[in-house]
């Protein structure tokens, strides 16, 4: 128990053990206000910079290199991609045959026209074809005559002023052989049509029947 002492008496004063003050601190702003500071003063952190960072951190993708496919590993996969679709190329070899064949089974027709020779030859029907598709537009127009003449001609000219037509033309697109024919005289494109007219009828005569005879061979050799 605590005494107190003094000139006017004496005096015991039970004490309690001593006591705990808690002294706030005047310099710390209160607890609102240092949540409306932290809130005001923004992220700790950039988005862009944390994405940045975060970008460094990831390891580099591994770089493989691009190797150039070379002409011979595409014509080697291009094969194997048609062996698989059942539409396998012709060999080199055979290819030269075929055009061999076709070429043999052309006809052609000479025309010298003021001392120039001009050459038509018979079409394939696949040329024949691609006319009929080329003119099917014009069908029943006036139109129809020049653009078939046109079509005919440029497949069918192989000769010009006695010059390959390819190398008259420095060319050999299709365009430019329709282009350059429509450029030439009107009377000499109908002259040139009368012949391929005159040659295509030689091609249906050659291989026409004509007897009774080569009738019952054809037939013979069909039941065979």
């Amino acid at each position: 128990m605590a005494s107190f002492d003094s000139p006017i008496g004496k005096r015991k004063i039970q004490s309690g053990g001593m006591r705990e003050l808690t002294v706030p601190d005047e310099t710390a702003p209160p607890p609102q206000q240092r949540q409306r500071t932290f809130e005001s003063s923004g992220p700790l952190f950039d988005e862009a910079e944390l994405r940045d960072f975060q970008a460094r951190m990831q390891p580099a993708p591994q770089q493989i290199p691009v190797r150039e496919i070379s002409e011979v590993e595409k014509q080697i996969l291009d094969g194997k991609r048609l062996k698989r679709e059942g539409r396998e190329r012709l060999s080199e070899g055979a290819r030269r045959r075929v055009e061999m064949l076709i070429d043999m089974s052309k006809m052609t027709r000479d025309v010298s026209l003021s001392g120039q020779l001009y050459r038509l030859q018979s079409l394939t029907s696949k040329e024949l074809r691609e006319v009929m598709v080329a003119t099917a537009e014009f069908d029943g127009s006036v139109q129809m005559v020049f653009e078939n003449r046109k079509q005919i001609l440029a497949r069918s000219l192989v000769i010009i002023h006695g010059t390959d037509f390819g190398q008259f033309l420095n060319s050999t697109d299709l365009r430019d052989r329709i282009d350059i024919i429509e450029e030439l005289d009107h009377a000499l494109l109908v002259r040139l049509f009368n012949e391929y007219v005159i040659l295509a009828k030689e091609v249906q005569d050659k291989y026409t029947l004509k007897t009774e005879q080569e009738v019952v061979e054809v037939l013979e050799d069909l039941k065979k």
